[in-house]
């Protein structure tokens, strides 16, 4: 009784729409194939999931939080062994079920975050020794997964450390220092400036190295960063042309000038646009989008699903799409911040930096402002594996809300 009256069930609500209008999406981009029927399994499944994770004892999902994370590092393994995929190895395949184990190394590694940086006082979390320990958790996974290869997945478990590390403590400037690495190789990044890279690169090391010796005011770091940030700006060359696969770099290519291959890597941006653009404030109706119907928009039910929902409920469609996504983010961080336990608390901040960082990519991608990176629209995208963890994502939530107290 105390986990029914305990439950938020407004996000419950949120929940079972956005699932039910993505099964009605599906229906449409896949013209009432099996995937519709595959996926209300799916839906089905995820239900049970979800409701069993609320119901896990109180204390019991903090003494899994590391298990889990060895489990799915084997699992990780395992898939780069025997696991299929086309042009990749991303699924294992257990009797009837195709599971895609990176999805659940994501749920993974937030609770074996949320475990070792609970533990921690606000002193300790911005220790060096806490940040090294947190990219030993991190990396494991990052790096199996990208070996599949499946960037866009590694790049969603580096999108929910910077959050949970300020909400567990972390001083921003540290925050600053751990991400400028990463600015080094965006502003070192070539065919992002058109030839003015290597001036853009000199600014950003200048001024970034200026901004940290007047807030630590010690040449070592100064010095160190700097060293840092170089050679993660150095090192952007050779994995441009060594690491990446084509297909990535035709993406990213793709995403900086949609034009240059309309007909080859620009096709799906281009038709997901024409797809959005053309639903207008209420859609061309329900079944009713040509560029669904008539097959010009690749992967409709999976990465462009969010243009099949522009076409056909157009405006207003969207809207509610978004509105539904709000919300449940909203009630995430709500629970977040009205939690007692630290464990909790950082759990749900991860969760919602999972779901936010999926919706703004993959719309972000539909609409062009973000590459093609095959991460799916939560809730709503085919697949069983995605919809599972996305379900699974929000048992936590009402797990934590419902012994928020404890």
């Amino acid at each position: 009784m105390k986990l029914l009256r305990e439950t938020d069930t407004a996000i419950l609500w949120a929940v079972g729409a956005i699932v039910l209008l993505g099964l009605t999406m599906i229906y449409s981009a896949s013209s009432g194939a099996a995937e519709w029927k595959k996926q209300v399994f799916y839906a089905v499944l995820a239900g049970g999931a979800l409701v069993a994770v609320i119901h896990i004892p109180n204390r019991l999902l903090y003494a899994l939080a590391y298990p889990f994370y060895l489990v799915s590092l084997v699992s990780l393994v395992i898939v780069l062994l025997w696991g299929s995929g086309e042009d990749s190895s991303r699924w294992l395949t257990l009797g009837p079920l195709s599971i895609q184990p990176s999805e659940f190394a994501k749920l993974a590694t937030i609770l074996t975050l949320a475990h070792y940086l609970g533990d921690r006082t606000t002193e300790q979390i911005n220790h060096y020794k806490t940040l090294i320990a947190t990219m030993v958790i991190v990396l494991p996974p990052m790096a199996l997964i990208i070996e599949q290869p499946d960037l866009g997945t590694a790049l969603t478990l580096a999108a929910i450390v910077i959050p949970m590390l300020y909400w567990a403590g972390m001083n921003p400037l540290y925050i600053f220092v751990l991400i400028t690495p990463l600015l080094s190789v965006v502003c070192s990044f070539e065919p992002l400036w058109q030839g003015a890279a290597p001036f853009v690169f000199a600014a950003f090391i200048i001024l970034s190295s200026l901004a940290l010796h007047l807030f630590f005011a010690r040449l070592w770091i100064t010095l160190g960063m700097m060293g840092v940030n170089l050679a993660a700006g150095l090192v952007n060359v050779y994995l441009w042309e060594h690491m990446l696969h084509d297909y990535q770099k035709a993406r990213i290519l793709t995403f900086l000038d949609p034009e240059r291959d309309r007909l080859g890597a620009g096709w799906n941006i281009i038709q997901s646009k024409i797809a959005i653009g053309s639903g207008g404030l209420t859609g061309k109706g329900y079944l009713e989008g040509t560029q669904t119907k008539f097959e010009f928009l690749p992967a409709s039910h999976t990465d462009f699903i969010f243009s099949v929902i522009g076409e056909e409920l157009g405006f207003v469609g969207t809207m509610l799409v978004l509105s539904l996504f709000v919300f449940i983010i909203w009630r995430a961080l709500h629970i977040a911040a009205g939690v007692s336990n630290r464990f909790y608390s950082l759990m749900a901040i991860g969760l919602a930096s999972l779901i936010s960082f999926h919706v703004f990519v993959n719309i972000g991608m539909t609409i062009g402002v973000m590459p093609v990176t095959g991460i799916p629209l939560p809730f709503i995208s085919y697949g069983g594996s995605a919809l599972l963890t996305s379900c699974t994502a929000i048992g936590l939530l009402l797990h934590a809300h419902t012994y928020r107290h404890e």
